[in-house]
C-alpha cells in the first residue's frame, strides 16, 4: 500500500513540479552575432516576464514585457516562439530550429534585474563615449 502511495505521489509531483521549479528564478540570455544583446527572463509559477534594453532618444532604458505563459518538458522551457534547453541553456528559435542564444540561470529575480541594470549603465557609458566623438 505504501508503495502505491509513493508511486502516486511521484507521478503527481512530476506533473506539477516542472511548472513550478523555475518560480522565483531567472535566466539571462545573450543573443546576436557577438552575444552582446541581453534579455532577462523572470519566472513565476506559470508565467514569466522578460526585460530587455533599448535605446530611446540617446538614453538606454529597460523595457518589461507583459506576463506570458510558459511550459516545460523534461528537456525544454517553452517560451514561444523559443525553447530553451534545460541542460545546455541554449535558446532555440522553433520556427527555424536554430540556436540563437545562450543563457545563464540565476537563483533570484533580483540577480537578473541587477545584471540588467548594470548592463544598462555600461551600455549608456559606452554609447556616451561614441557620441563625444561626434560633438561639434
Amino acid at each position: 500500500m505504501l508503495r502505491i502511495l509513493f508511486i502516486i505521489l511521484f507521478l503527481l509531483s512530476t506533473n506539477v513540479f516542472p511548472e513550478n521549479n523555475l518560480a522565483g528564478k531567472g535566466l539571462i540570455c545573450a543573443y546576436g552575432k557577438n552575444k552582446d544583446v541581453y534579455e532577462a527572463y523572470l519566472f513565476f509559477s506559470k508565467n514569466y516576464i522578460s526585460k530587455f534594453l533599448f535605446l530611446e532618444d540617446h538614453k538606454f532604458r529597460i523595457r518589461e514585457n507583459e506576463k506570458r505563459n510558459y511550459s516545460t518538458t523534461s528537456e525544454y522551457i517553452n517560451l514561444l516562439p523559443f525553447k530553451i534547453h534545460k541542460k545546455k541553456l541554449q535558446v532555440i528559435d522553433t520556427e527555424f530550429n536554430k540556436i540563437i542564444g545562450t543563457c545563464n540561470l540565476v537563483n533570484t529575480h533580483k540577480e537578473a534585474i541587477s545584471f540588467m541594470n548594470k548592463f544598462k549603465v555600461e551600455s549608456q557609458e559606452s554609447y556616451n563615449k561614441t557620441l563625444k566623438g561626434y560633438e561639434v
